[in-house]
C-alpha cells in the first residue's frame, strides 16, 4: 500500500478558458479518477459541457463571499454519489476516501452507525441510511490519527471546505 494520497484540486478558474471566478459566481466542479489520484477541474457555466464518461462525479458550486465563513459547498446527494461510486473499490486511495466520506455523512446525519462486522482479515462499519433501510458495509482501513488528518484534509480540498 502506498502512503501518499494525491488529489489535484481546482484553481478557482475555468479549466477550459482560464477565466478567474469571482465572488458568488456559479461554476461546475468535476472529479476525474486518474488511477493513483483524483483530479478536480472547475468549469465556468459557459464552458461546461455536462457529464462525460471519463468524469467520476461532478457538482455545481459557487465562490463564497469573502466575509462568509467557509462551509461545505457540496450537498448530501453529491456526497452520497461519491460514496456509492466508491463501493467495492480496492485501491487504498478509494478505500480511505470512502471511509472518510462515511464519517462525514454520519456527522451530517445522512448515515447512521448500525454495527461492526468482522471477518478473518477485515473490519467493516455497518452504516444505515437515516431515512431508509438501506445498509452499507464500509471497510475500516485502520487509519492512524496522522493518516485520518491527512485524508480528511485531502477530502476537504476536493469539497472546498475545512472538515
Amino acid at each position: 500500500m502506498t502512503s501518499e494520497w494525491s488529489i489535484l484540486h481546482g484553481e478557482k478558474k475555468c479549466a477550459s478558458c482560464g477565466k478567474e471566478f469571482v465572488e458568488r459566481e456559479q461554476y461546475y466542479s468535476a472529479l476525474f479518477d486518474r488511477g493513483a489520484e483524483f483530479e478536480r477541474l472547475d468549469f465556468c457555466t459557459a464552458c461546461w459541457k455536462g457529464d462525460t464518461p471519463e468524469m467520476f462525479s461532478f457538482w455545481q458550486t459557487q465562490i463564497p463571499p469573502k466575509e462568509e465563513k467557509t462551509k461545505l459547498l457540496v450537498d448530501d446527494d453529491v456526497l452520497l454519489d461519491f460514496f456509492g461510486r466508491l463501493e467495492g473499490a480496492t485501491e487504498e486511495l478509494k478505500i480511505n476516501f470512502r471511509y472518510i466520506l462515511a464519517l462525514v455523512l454520519m456527522r451530517r446525519k445522512v448515515l447512521k452507525f448500525a454495527d461492526v462486522k468482522r471477518t478473518e482479515d477485515a473490519e467493516y462499519l455497518v452504516m444505515k441510511m437515516a431515512k431508509e433501510k438501506t445498509t452499507f458495509d464500509v471497510l475500516n482501513p485502520q487509519l492512524d490519527e496522522a493518516k485520518i488528518a491527512q485524508v480528511t484534509e485531502e477530502v476537504g480540498k476536493i469539497l472546498n471546505v475545512q472538515l
